[in-house]
């Protein structure tokens, strides 16, 4: 049995390798993983092997009966979103667009020195707003849940129950709106210097010397498309050997129920747009593919495949919205002084979903015990990512134990992501 078991994982794993793209990124989901990079392929425990990789169910040293390796965790809950969405949400509670239309109306109803230097002000603030921005991906992930996970030394289970909603997008700024812009600045800094500085732009005022309101006029937009995941999953995993060597194998059957969104906004406008959304009704089979290996008492490798089978969510707009398969492979390192080191690393780039940027992250990070305390840190780096997205991320969290309950937490606020994760777990 054991040997049919090792036959079917590699042969999921290997031929679903070639594979070049995939939706979604893979995610971290718990205070632990988030605050150590996002890594959990190889060192997640009981609480969270279930969303990284079902195979490490079957490692513990000591059989549940006489360790408490289970975990009971209700709530398991993460949002992280990038700064980009934060300024996009500014700028709509700030609405600068509409600044600049009610100083061109100051302007024309009195067309002083200072109504000039209104409307030249309000040119520039958009235009700041609008350059830190432009062609920047946006992204948001939330998830909340619950596990039950039945860590064991050659065999282990879980239960999860989550919603996940997960989506990208893009803000984009337009040549045309870019020119505009500085049309206004350089025609109305003309006027406010005397003709010292700047230049004319007669195009921008009408026959009777009144300056045109393009605002309406302006088409740069956010745009972007997501997923509200929910998932019901059993993981289940063994112990098996192959040429004398020991390793542990898992797989996780999901039923997964998607409703997709389509979001439209207009940059710099208080409307923030218009979404559409479709619910697919029927649940959609998929499963999680996990193998790992204890090289000895200290270094632990693992591989996984999360959703071996691809999912496919309609859109509103008669698209569709592809989960295909995502590998990821980690190793992990325990160190003589009450110290753990981790390492992920997606095998595939993720394609994104909305437009934004796709992700393929290297994760790195360390967790360190301090009598009742664990101290969490960690790194992460997007080799897909462009602009902002393609710098690093620093992540911190910590996790406070008494008795068997544990409270754990994370929080990111580094490079392009902000993100806080909250965890309540009971050992038994």
């Amino acid at each position: 049995m054991s040997q049919f078991i090792l036959r079917l994982v590699f042969v999921f794993l290997f031929s679903f390798y070639p594979l070049a793209v995939s939706a979604v990124p893979f995610g971290s989901y718990d205070p632990r993983s988030i605050a150590m990079g996002g890594a959990g392929v190889a060192s997640g425990n009981s609480a969270n092997a279930v969303f990284f990789n079902p195979s490490l169910l079957a490692q513990y040293a000591s059989r549940k009966h006489r360790a408490r390796n289970s975990s009971y965790v209700f709530p398991v809950a993460s949002l992280s979103v990038s700064k980009v969405a934060e300024d996009i949400a500014d700028l709509a509670d700030s609405n600068p667009e509409q600044m600049l239309s009610d100083s061109i109306a100051a302007y024309n109803a009195n067309p002083t020195q200072a109504s000039a230097e209104g409307v030249l002000t309000a040119s520039r603030n958009l235009q700041n707003d609008l350059d830190p921005i432009a062609n920047e991906s946006v992204f948001f992930d939330g998830m909340v849940g619950m596990v039950i996970g039945i860590g064991d030394r050659r065999e282990g289970g879980a239960f999860v129950i989550s919603r996940r909603f997960v989506g990208d997008g893009i803000a984009d700024q337009t040549a045309a709106d870019k020119q505009l812009l500085a049309d206004y600045i350089e025609g109305l800094d003309f006027i406010v210097s005397g003709g010292v500085s700047g230049a004319p732009h007669p195009e921008l005022f009408d026959v009777n010397g009144n300056l045109l309101d393009q605002t309406n006029g302006l088409t740069s937009t956010a745009t972007g498309r997501g997923l509200l995941l929910t998932e019901l999953g059993i993981a289940m995993s063994w112990g098996v050997e192959l040429f004398r060597n020991k390793i542990d194998v898992g797989f996780t059957p999901k039923f997964v129920q998607g409703t997709t969104y389509e979001y439209n906004g207009t940059l710099g406008s208080s409307q923030l747009g218009t979404t559409e959304r479709k619910e697919n009704e029927d649940w959609q089979f998929t499963l999680d593919v996990g193998v790992s290996k204890a090289m000895n008492d200290k270094l632990k490798l693992g591989l996984v495949v999360k959703n071996l089978v691809p999912l496919d969510f309609g859109t509103q707009s008669g698209g569709s919205i592809k989960v295909q398969p995502q590998l990821r492979a980690g190793a992990a390192y325990r160190t003589a002084k009450r110290g753990y080191w981790a390492l992920d690393v997606d095998v595939l780039e993720n394609k994104s979903i909305g437009g934004g940027d796709n992700t393929q992250y290297l994760s790195l990070g360390g967790e360190w015990f301090v009598n009742t305390w664990a101290l969490r840190a960690g790194y992460k780096q997007n080799f897909a990512g462009r602009g902002d997205f393609a710098k690093g991320v620093f992540t911190m969290g910590t996790g406070y134990r008494f008795m068997t309950v544990s409270l754990d937490v994370a929080y990111i606020n580094s490079g392009p992501e902000r993100a806080a994760s909250l965890q309540v777990s009971r050992r038994f």
